[in-house]
């Protein structure tokens, strides 16, 4: 199998491993078990709701950024198979998987639902931002990190205006396009231009106003489902959990979990998450609690996203083998093949 003889498979192995050695090597599994032991869990009843919402809500968001409405089936159920693919495989393999999944089931072209995912990562990535800055003055970190936060947010800023610029100055843009292909005579230039036009489409409801602020309000929706689930988590184990807690370590994780690791950023996950407590607040919290509600989230996240995937098998009648082979493909089946869309199902 090509995965398992790539090099960077067996690099994210090893961070994976690492990462794991890291968070386990100063906890005491006496004093792990006893944190899980003494938790509360039924707030994570109100947990598991909060990450369908989260889910939801994506989905929802999405639905803004397409041609078209009335595709929220369609963009729920692709997510779901997106956060099942990025679970079980290595390199997040849950984008290229979405994107190609609801390009197969509504026919809108690859390129401009990967503009509009495009799109989102840069509005989560600027809200990500936007958060750290607020709540690093309240937080014992080192100044390494209030470096790299600012660093990382003029690069988000850069890319946003970058996006805008395309969309506002489009005429401008495919006017450089033809000129460049035109010296590059070797290369396909109709179907360069076909790909910059349905990316640029793709971009477009970003500088609109009425779907611009319509996908970040959702943006701020869906991120405030995430940082209510791991405030539920924290009050299982801690009652006088507080608010800024659970947004610092959703900002950390959201950093981390960019670092290649394996299947469902394991081992960077949990080691993230431990030391985004036990840094800034490390009077609350010791390593094996702070573990221990970081694996208890982990275990939040994976087990409803990865049932809500194999849902989304089922409805879209497909089985895991299949859609793989499509997204490495990266191309739509034809045929019997097809992904086919029902108007008739509705969310559970």
């Amino acid at each position: 199998m090509k995965l398992v003889r790539s090099p960077r498979f067996w690099i994210g192995i090893l961070i994976s491993l690492l990462c794991l050695w890291l968070a386990f090597r100063k906890v005491p599994l006496a004093e792990f078990g006893a944190a899980l032991a003494q938790a509360n869990y039924l707030w994570l009843i109100p947990a598991v709701v909060a990450q369908f919402l989260a889910v939801f809500s994506r989905a929802q968001r999405w639905v803004v950024l397409l041609p078209g409405r009335g595709l929220v089936k369609e963009t729920f159920w692709a997510h779901c198979i997106g956060f099942l693919f990025t679970n079980v495989l290595p390199f997040r393999m849950g984008e290229p998987a979405r994107i190609i999944v609801l390009s197969s089931r509504t026919g809108i072209p690859v390129v401009q639902a990967a503009g509009t995912a495009l799109v989102e990562r840069i509005l989560d990535l600027a809200l990500i931002v936007i958060l750290l800055v607020v709540v690093l003055p309240f937080v014992n970190v080192p100044p390494l990190v209030t470096q790299a936060g600012v660093t990382f947010g003029i690069l988000v800023l850069a890319a946003v205006i970058g996006l805008v610029v395309v969309v506002r100055l489009r005429t401008l843009s495919e006017r450089l396009l033809d000129w460049l292909l035109a010296r590059l005579s070797f290369l396909p230039a109709a179907a360069i231009r076909a790909r910059w036009g349905e990316l640029v489409e793709g971009l477009a409801p970003l500088v609109r106003l009425r779907s611009g602020l319509s996908v970040i309000l959702w943006t701020l929706i869906s991120w405030f489902f995430s940082i209510l689930i791991y405030y539920l988590v924290f009050l299982s184990f801690k009652p006088d959990a507080r608010l800024i807690e659970a947004v610092f370590i959703v900002v950390a994780l959201a950093l981390a979990i960019t670092i290649p690791s394996s299947p469902g950023f394991i081992g960077v996950f949990q080691y993230a998450g431990q030391q985004a407590l036990v840094l800034p607040f490390g009077a609350r919290y010791s390593q094996s609690e702070a573990l221990a509600i970081t694996m208890t989230a982990y275990l939040v996240y994976y087990i409803i996203t990865t049932g809500l995937g194999v849902m989304a098998l089922w409805k879209v009648g497909e089985s895991f083998g299949s859609l793989w082979r499509l997204v490495t493909n990266r191309q739509p089946k034809t045929g019997k093949e097809e992904l086919t869309s029902s108007g008739s199902e509705e969310i559970p």
